[in-house]
């Protein structure tokens, strides 16, 4: 099948489930206004202090006890003041024989059909000989299981799941099982935008993107002045350490902005290099102070381009700003990744140290197939590999077999 039918059937699959998953409170609350019937575990927004109150909610919700009123921390979102909400929330309609299994047997449940369903697409070699083998369909059928899975337990009806553990699930034990993958040589161009797709669904489901949304109780509570740290904070801690060992593997194929800009950036159009892979980092270290300064001041200016709003399908001025960012990805590989996301720069170092890292082998004959088809510009034989995002268009292009491997460093 030709990848421009791929493409076609992934974006139709991809609005059509979307859709479909797209919460009821959303449409009525997309700015933390009304009678919210999910105080504190909102699928649009996050509870940075960890006070069980959504925190574009500064006043008590009737009927729900707050340990920790929202007094010391302000909106995350510099574009939303102080909303009053009252009345009590609605009742949870009776979820009948779903409600009886419970969200993380549900859970179970669909990681383990679709784990078998891909396994057996895997095993059928429809993906590649390596990734046929058994010790590596199990991995890769596990890491799209966990996906499936995380997804159905975030839109578990009643379930009290929070949107930013589901997430941290997914992130933490997905990047292991990814860098797994790469490790057996499994993880073709193929099955990389098969993930992305899963990722990117991931993403508008759980309406969680963890890395932006995460920044500023990183960085209040590295100055000391946040209250309680969440499991999403918990999360890219545990990610950032991770790095440290296998690289940049979540940023290359589990976080949600970055798997739409690489599914944008398979589109069949003229590509365009934009300024030396350094001259990039210099401008995203500009613009990372400035979001610390800002995120000490409780500002998220990841929130300006409309991450939010996209994921959440809120039609508004952010959203076309993402749009645009989105557009401007199928001509320039992840703008938003390599100079406006602050993560960006946190991963980029101890990826730059990781001793697991996509790298030339001793069969390399030096033809230059891999630099010519790298899209972040670092697969030359000395560049750092901090920028790379583990396409896989390197492995693909590479035609000596062995001369290019995930693996430790000498």
């Amino acid at each position: 099948m030709a990848l421009r039918d791929v493409l076609k059937r992934l974006i139709v699959g991809l609005a059509g489930a979307t859709g479909l998953a797209y919460p009821a409170c959303a449409a009525v609350c997309p700015r933390g206004i009304g009678g919210c019937p999910y105080p504190g575990r909102c699928f649009l927004f996050t509870d940075v202090d960890a006070n069980a109150v959504c925190d574009y909610t500064r006043t008590t919700v009737t009927g729900v006890t707050s340990p920790d009123p929202v007094t010391t921390a302000p909106p995350v979102s510099p574009t939303v003041g102080t909303v009053s909400m009252t009345g009590s929330p609605p009742p949870v309609a009776d979820t009948g024989v779903l409600g009886s299994i419970g969200p993380l047997p549900a859970g179970v449940a669909v990681f383990l059909v679709a784990g078998a369903m891909v396994f057996a697409f895997l095993r059928a070699g429809r993906a590649g000989p390596a990734a046929a083998e058994v010790g590596s369909a199990l991995p890769l059928s596990a890491l799209f299981g966990l996906g499936f899975g995380m997804i159905a337990v975030s839109l578990f009806p009643g379930g009290a799941t929070s949107a930013s553990a589901c997430a941290t699930v997914y992130l933490l034990a997905g990047s292991v099982l990814g860098a797994y993958a790469w490790h057996r040589g499994a993880m073709t161009r193929q099955l990389v935008v098969a993930l992305s797709g899963l990722s990117a669904l991931f993403g508008f489901v759980v309406l969680a993107p963890l890395m932006p949304l995460e920044f500023v109780g990183l960085v209040t509570a590295a100055a000391g002045s946040g209250s309680l740290v969440g499991p999403g904070t918990i999360g890219v801690l545990g990610a950032l350490l991770l790095a440290f060992a296998i690289g940049r593997v979540f940023c290359a194929h589990l976080c949600p902005v970055g798997a739409v800009q690489e599914l944008a950036y398979a589109a069949p159009v003229q590509k365009y290099t934009v300024g030396h892979p350094r001259r990039l980092e210099v401008v995203r270290a500009g613009i990372f102070l400035i979001s610390v300064v800002l995120g000490l001041g409780y500002v998220n200016l990841m929130a300006s381009t409309g991450v939010y709003d996209f994921f959440s399908l809120t039609v508004s001025v952010g959203f076309g700003v993402f749009v645009a960012l989105v557009t401007l990805s199928t001509v320039v590989y992840r703008p938003v990744c390599r100079v406006l996301c602050p993560f960006g720069l946190l991963f980029s170092l101890p990826a730059h140290v990781s001793r697991l890292r996509l790298r030339r082998r001793d069969a390399c004959v030096g033809c230059g197939r891999c630099e010519r088809a790298c899209p972040a510009g670092v697969a030359g034989e000395n560049a750092s590999k901090r920028e790379c995002y583990l396409c896989g268009r390197c492995v693909e292009a590479c035609r000596v077999t062995g001369a290019l491997g995930y693996g430790p460093v000498k």
